[in-house]
C-alpha cells in the first residue's frame, strides 16, 4: 500500500475502531431510552401533542350534553310561533281549559294543516300533547299578562330588544319556547334556552289587534291591514265523541 492509500484508510479505520462491538444492541438500547423519556413527558406535559388523539384540551362543562342544536331549536320555535299565533285568540282559552292530553290534541288538530301538509313543528307538538299539558299547568306558563308587557310588545320599535323580550312573555310564544325542543330535551330546558334568545318575529296581525282591543291600546297607524285575514279552526267533534270511537 502506498503512502497516499495509507493516509486515506486511517480515518475510516479510526471510526470503525471506536464503534461498539454490537451496533444493533446499542441502537435498541437508545430507542428504549427514548421511549421511556417520551412516556415521562406524556405523564408530565399537558401539551396537545402528547395527549390522546381524541382528547379535548378544553375542560368540558358538567351536565348532560345538549341533544338539539340552537339553530334547529330556534327554527322549531319560530315555526311554532307562525303556526300558533294566528289561532291564539281562539286557541288560548281552549288550551288553558283542557284537562287531558286528548283534549290538547283535539284543539291542536283543529288548527293544524291536513296530515300530508303538516310541517315538522306541527307534527312534533301534536305528538307531545302530554308535555304541553304539563307546561300549561305549571307556574312558569303563568295565566296573568301585565298590560305593560303587552304595550311594550305592541308599541316599541321593531328593532328594540325590549320589544322582543316583552313579546317573548306572551302566552303563545311561551308555548313555542317551551315546546320547541320537545322531545329531545325537557320543556323546562327548551324554555330556558329559547328565552335567552327571544324570537325577533313580528306579532301575528290578528293577535296584535286582539291584544289592542283587550287592553285598550290604540291601533298602529303605520300598519297596513289591506288584504289581511284571520284563520279559522276546523270543526272537530267533542272529546266524548272522539273517545267513543276508540275500541
Amino acid at each position: 500500500m502506498n503512502s497516499r492509500k495509507e493516509r486515506l484508510q486511517k480515518p475510516l479505520d479510526g471510526v470503525l475502531t471506536n464503534q461498539p462491538p454490537d451496533r444493533t444492541a446499542e441502537l435498541e438500547r437508545r430507542v428504549a431510552r427514548l421511549e421511556r423519556d417520551v412516556d415521562r413527558l406524556k405523564s408530565l406535559s399537558r401539551w396537545p401533542i402528547f395527549g390522546d388523539a381524541g382528547s379535548n384540551t378544553e375542560k368540558k362543562k358538567p351536565g348532560p350534553k345538549e341533544k338539539i342544536e340552537d339553530l334547529e331549536l330556534f327554527r322549531y320555535r319560530d315555526g311554532l310561533i307562525m303556526w300558533l299565533e294566528p289561532f291564539w285568540p281562539w286557541m288560548g282559552d281552549q288550551l288553558c281549559a283542557a284537562r287531558t292530553p286528548g283534549e290538547i290534541e283535539a284543539i291542536l288538530e283543529a288548527a293544524a294543516r291536513e296530515p300530508e301538509l303538516r310541517r315538522a313543528w306541527e307534527i312534533r307538538l301534536l305528538q307531545n300533547a302530554a308535555a304541553l299539558l304539563e307546561f300549561l299547568s305549571d307556574e312558569r306558563f303563568g295565566k296573568t299578562l301585565p298590560k305593560a308587557t303587552v304595550t311594550d310588545a305592541l308599541t316599541l320599535p321593531f328593532e328594540a330588544e325590549r320589544r322582543s323580550r316583552a313579546a317573548n312573555q306572551l302566552p303563545a310564544r311561551k308555548v313555542a319556547n317551551a315546546m320547541a325542543g320537545v322531545p329531545e330535551i325537557a320543556w323546562r330546558t327548551s324554555l330556558d334556552r329559547c328565552s335567552q334568545e327571544p324570537s325577533r318575529m313580528e306579532l301575528a296581525v290578528n293577535l296584535d289587534l286582539h291584544y289592542r282591543e283587550r287592553f285598550g291600546i290604540r291601533p298602529d297607524p303605520e300598519r297596513d291591514l289591506t288584504g289581511m285575514s284571520s284563520p279559522l279552526p276546523k270543526p272537530f267533534p267533542p272529546i266524548s265523541a272522539r273517545l267513543e270511537k276508540i275500541p
